[in-house]
């Protein structure tokens, strides 16, 4: 009988494991099997790999979100639904396109005398100093500037002063509560990446051999896992910020057979 009861129970038991496991196969858009992808249940912070067969398995709730990450392929995120759990799900992973290296072309006249004279004679120094000059031109200006106002000592006597304006609070109380944590833009991502690169110190990944290009394609996988630039990029949280690298290094690690 006690026999009976344990059997009923592992049955029941991996039934409802079952239930709550969402598993598949990744591929890429070829067709070919991925191994030691990261799969990465953003709700829950659990992560497993594909093994060799491009197959995985992971514990998930419906409207979770799993995240597939390999380096040398664009993140595919995945939401769970009441579908997942009983269907075999594929997943496929683009490549990442190869960027060409620009190539200088020599100048070339046109026929246009005043076109031509804008290319010619002018030293990389001269150059340089006009593409200074223009980034200085766009960029927005750091010194207040007069206001062309009457001075308040001679300005007739404001009726208004020193009362609420209830609109006015009103407006400001909606605004505080409808602000909400927007997706970092291309260039708001750029910029985040380049002050974090500046201002949080990295030697410690530098200790496992990787060089600058080592340590800007971990912290673009750091981007991807923990949208860096979303959460901090108007709030720089150096500790918060040095933590979630930690957690991203850990996992980038083992799929990069990076020792110290």
């Amino acid at each position: 009988m006690k026999i009976k009861l344990l059997l009923i129970f592992v049955f029941i038991s991996s039934f409802l494991i079952a239930q709550n496991t969402v598993s598949g196969t990744v591929l890429d858009e070829n067709g070919t099997l991925q191994g030691q992808v990261l799969v990465f249940n953003f709700n829950k912070s659990q992560s497993v790999f594909s093994d060799a067969n491009g197959f995985f398995s992971i514990t998930a709730n419906p409207n979770d979100e799993i995240r597939f990450v390999k380096d040398g392929f664009y993140r595919f995120d995945f939401k769970v639904t009441a579908e997942s759990f009983s269907e075999k799900n594929t997943v496929i992973m683009r490549h990442v396109e190869i960027l060409i290296p620009e190539v200088e072309l020599k100048f070339q006249p046109t026929g246009n005398l005043e076109k031509d004279a804008q290319n010619v004679g002018v030293s990389k120094r001269v150059a340089a100093l006009n593409s200074k000059m223009d980034e200085y031109m766009k960029s927005p200006m750091t010194e207040a500037i007069p206001e062309n106002a009457t001075p308040k000592s001679f300005q007739p006597h404001d009726f208004k002063e020193g009362q609420v304006n209830l609109i006015g609070v009103a407006d400001a109380i909606g605004k505080l509560f409808s602000k909400k944590t927007t997706k970092a833009n291309y260039y708001e991502t750029k910029d985040f990446l380049a002050r974090l690169k500046s201002e949080i110190d990295l030697s410690y990944y530098r200790k496992f051999g990787m060089g600058d290009e080592g340590i800007d394609r971990f912290l673009l996988y750091a981007e991807d896992i923990f949208m860096l630039s979303k959460k901090y990029r108007k709030k720089f949280d150096k500790v918060r910020i040095s933590n979630d690298l930690m957690s991203a290094f850990s996992e980038y690690r083992k799929t990069n057979n990076l020792e110290y």
